[in-house]
């Protein structure tokens, strides 16, 4: 299986092409896809979004904001590697609060989805893509979501922000690890 992928990898690699395009072994994936993934990057967006709403000045706001963008790193720090979703592909749905959720794989080569979650009445939105990126390094894999994140509010005010990298340790000898990568930055775009 390693040999397999180390070929495919070096193939690839005197190709010009990146690591999203080799084939992997099937039980090294979850049984979902990227797009199912991308959700559990708000599961706490009940929680801190009715936070961010009820805020009664910006830095309050922010705070919340930051605290569901914190969150998410924590509820999608996954070791096994979701299938990737077909062009097209789509998935909505909604959390216990009414948030809705919906989300559409929109292009292949890169792979990229775009979103929009909806809070209750429309309180909130939160929108914009994620390109799904990964290099392979000696014993690691990085991987990442690429595409800035806007949360809005009815009041106009708008907080754009980032997902960090994950590099995965140990890939092929020692012991597993996995560890946020990079800077996460938040933004205020009207204070």
């Amino acid at each position: 299986m390693l040999a397999n992928v180390a070929k495919q990898l070096a193939i690839n690699l005197m190709k010009g092409l990146s690591i999203s395009h080799i084939s992997l072994p099937i039980k090294i994936f979850e049984a979902r896809s990227s797009i199912q993934r991308v959700v559990d990057l708000w599961s706490s967006a009940p929680k801190f979004m009715r936070m961010a709403v009820e805020a009664e000045n910006p830095i309050e706001r922010m705070k919340a904001v930051i605290a569901f963008g914190l969150s998410s790193i924590i509820l999608c720090t996954g070791q096994n590697k979701p299938f990737n979703p077909l062009l097209g592909e789509t998935n909505q749905g909604s959390f216990e609060d009414g948030s809705r959720f919906y989300c559409e794989h929109t292009s292949h080569h890169p792979p990229i989805t775009h979103y929009l979650l909806e809070g209750p009445n429309k309180e909130y939105r939160v929108f914009g893509y994620y390109e799904f990126i990964g290099k392979m390094g000696k014993n690691s894999l990085t991987s990442g979501l690429r595409g800035p994140c806007t949360v809005e509010f009815r009041d106009g005010t708008r907080i754009r922000f980032n997902a960090p990298d994950f590099r995965l340790g140990g890939t092929i000898v020692g012991e597993r690890t996995i560890e946020t990568a990079g800077s996460l930055v938040f933004e205020d775009l009207k204070h």
